[in-house]
């Protein structure tokens, strides 16, 4: 097992906007169970990592209304997120129980990039505390934890994707996941082996 100080759990967008029930990007997704799933199967990983000392790592979004930092968006998440209103107020405050613990490092700066690498201090930060082993887990799994996973690969990243602690829009999505993409940049593995490697 890798010194749990060298490693570290990313959570990806765990925010009202995609996991309360009066969020604005809580009707896309179309497998409730799924979603309900990745929430009970979160749970159960961020409290493990922390009862490990792993580097625990929230990123997400949050905007001021213009959306200026966005640009002209003309395409795109980034216009995605500005015509739906995304990731504004409450919107983007962490879901409950998914709060960032003292200590635990927030990751908010990324001007709509789908990878939590780009334009933030992520890889700085785990470059300058030795990390190279990573587990990536969120929302959604097709769009932000993919982009980040591949991101990861080619920063050279040793990086693990925990599938059922994450949630497409369908399962389709989730399976084709699994079996078509993860291979190619990371292991996918399930919350109980996350568990099971303690």
């Amino acid at each position: 097992m890798t010194d749990p100080s060298k490693t570290a759990l990313i959570l990806i967008e765990y925010v009202n906007d995609w996991l309360s029930p009066t969020g604005g990007i809580y009707p896309a997704f179309q497998d409730r169970e799924q979603v309900n799933t990745a929430i009970a199967n979160s749970m159960l990983i961020l409290e493990e990592a922390r009862r490990r000392g792993m580097h625990v790592i929230h990123a997400s979004l949050k905007f001021e209304p213009t959306f200026k930092v966005l640009g002209e968006a003309k395409y795109g998440l980034r216009k995605m997120m500005h015509d739906y209103g995304s990731f504004l107020g409450e919107q983007a405050d962490f879901f409950p129980g998914f709060e960032p613990a003292a200590g635990e490092h927030v990751v908010r700066e990324r001007a709509g990039g789908s990878s939590v690498f780009v334009g933030t201090t992520l890889d700085g930060y785990l470059r300058n505390n030795g990390i190279f082993d990573i587990y990536l887990a969120g929302f959604s799994l097709r769009q932000c934890v993919e982009s980040s996973m591949r991101n990861a690969h080619d920063l050279g990243y040793h990086t693990n994707v925990i599938y059922d602690a994450s949630a497409g829009y369908t399962r389709k999505q989730q399976n084709d996941f699994v079996s078509e993409i993860a291979p190619f940049y990371a292991n996918a593995i399930t919350a109980q082996e996350f568990v099971a490697k303690a």
